[in-house]
């Protein structure tokens, strides 16, 4: 299951309306807001991080207490379901642990490899692995513990940040059907449009553009609630897979006329929609948080994304930075997206160990992993100046990685964050000192980290190995 990749349509048609503000605001705290799939805030990992709408807190229940609009909204909003249940926890998988345990060994042979792994626990994870029965609920948690699991990479053993939490996508759908009804209604508005004859490339720009002023009027509401929080950091590890989008696209345009669509023909009509329907949706819902840095998953579907349009990562604005994933090595995570047009840097995003719903631990890896990995280096550097602008932030960010050989080309920046450079750079420049100059001598006075030394291997050419690697990423 790709998260990252998989709900973004699917958010399309859960956006609630609705109009808030928050009286949540604790000193001296940086806001970050985790739009996802709901974050678990009674996760005793979070409390410490979680920021109370007091008078939600304090009131009665079912009551709008702060006559916002919204019942009960003591630390975000449920836009797909329209309620104040961010995270279920009804929905615990049973035998919790046991998909627990499967998901941790999956990452250790993400991260490792088979050779990391006894006979014995190599076996085991297979046989669970492909247990019919425990399966879907391995699928399951890794959406329904995805935002609670970004919120605790940029929690835990960090007091430099208040969270709130917007749930954005749904758990568990697939897009496939959500595509499927999408172009089931845009060819439906065609076929009374054009009597009969082939679609052309300028039908569906129209009806795709139709889409995309309906998203946006669906969604502000949604963007002011976000604005309401007045976010400094913005947590975003969802979006579209240009290969699914691709496959569905290619089946649909037979049915509008298109013979035998060449790839060429499939993507640019790709494209047109992410551009027309999709792209401005995403602009208008970070309209509001023009003081907020937008941190966006690049992906996992290993494309180049440089002849790709995608969303949210390339959604027009300044203020964001699109984030890839390393291995433990540095080296680009073979299921990351990458491009020097889009990606920004990278950071590891293997087997990163955060907190899951109803008090547990555990681990996941993808993008999405690396995306709250980036805001919580973000998010210290902020600490250490926090006058800086997200456009100024992005700059110190990316002006002071470490630079790698194998991202040169990969990654607009052409390495990693190195966080303690960042912060130098934050505290130089706080100082009095020029952006540029303070960037240049942080390089000069905080050294790369060190790699380790012994590079992981795994091999993608077993196909069990390769199915569950990629199966297993979000």
């Amino acid at each position: 299951m790709k998260l990252r990749n998989t709900l973004c349509l699917a958010a399309a048609f859960a956006m609630a309306l609705g109009l808030t503000t928050p009286t949540n605001a604790q000193p001296g705290k940086i806001n970050v807001l985790v739009v996802d799939s709901g974050s678990d805030f009674n996760h005793n990992a979070l409390k410490p991080s979680a920021k109370a709408n007091k008078a939600e807190l304090n009131g009665q229940a079912k009551i709008d207490d702060d006559k916002n609009g919204y019942v009960d909204d003591v630390y975000g909003w449920n836009f797909v379901e329209n309620n104040n249940i961010l995270v279920n926890l009804e929905d615990t998988p049973p035998d919790y642990d046991t998909v627990l345990k499967v998901m941790e060994y999956i990452n250790r042979m993400q991260q490792s490899g088979k050779e990391d792994f006894t006979e014995d626990e190599w076996n085991w994870l297979v046989t669970h692995y492909n247990d019919k029965k425990l399966a879907p609920w391995i699928n399951f948690t890794g959406g329904w513990a995805h935002g609670t699991h970004c919120a605790g990479i940029i929690a835990l053993d960090n007091k430099a940040v208040g969270m709130n939490a917007i749930r954005h996508i749904p758990t568990g759908g697939a897009p496939q059907g959500i595509l499927k009804d999408i172009c089931q209604a845009i060819l439906i508005k065609l076929a009374n449009k054009i009597r009969g004859r082939a679609v052309t490339i300028d039908d569906l720009a129209v009806s795709f553009e139709q889409m995309g002023k309906q998203y946006i009027a669906d969604g502000e509401k949604q963007a002011e609630y976000m604005g309401s929080f007045n976010p400094r950091l913005i947590n975003c590890s969802f979006g579209s897979e240009n290969s699914a989008l691709k496959q569905m696209m290619k089946q649909n345009m037979k049915r509008w006329g298109f013979s035998k669509p060449t790839e060429a023909q499939v993507q640019e009509v790709v494209n047109l929609f992410v551009e027309k329907a999709l792209l401005p949706r995403d602009k208008a819902m970070f309209s509001k948080c023009k003081n907020a840095l937008v941190f966006i998953a690049a992906g996992n579907s290993s494309e180049d994304l440089t002849d790709i349009l995608s969303s949210p990562n390339d959604v027009p604005i300044e203020n964001k930075m699109v984030i890839g994933a390393t291995d433990r090595d540095l080296k680009l995570a073979d299921f990351s997206c990458y491009s020097e047009r889009v990606v920004d840097v990278a950071v590891p995003g293997v087997k990163i160990f955060a907190t899951y719903p109803n008090q547990k631990m555990g681990y996941m890896s993808g993008t999405s992993m690396a995306c709250p990995n980036a805001l919580r280096m973000a998010s210290m550097v902020l600490e250490a100046n926090p006058k800086l602008t997200p456009i100024e932030l992005k700059k110190i960010l990316m002006n002071t990685v470490d630079k790698k050989d194998w991202l040169k080309g990969k990654v607009k920046s052409g390495g990693v964050i190195n966080v303690d450079r960042a912060i130098e750079a934050a505290k130089l420049y706080k100082s009095g000192k020029t952006l540029t100059d303070s960037c240049k001598e942080a390089n000069k006075a905080v050294p790369d980290k060190t790699n380790r030394a012994r590079p992981s291997k795994i091999n993608l050419k077993d196909p069990q190995i390769r199915k569950i690697y990629f199966e297993n990423v979000f």
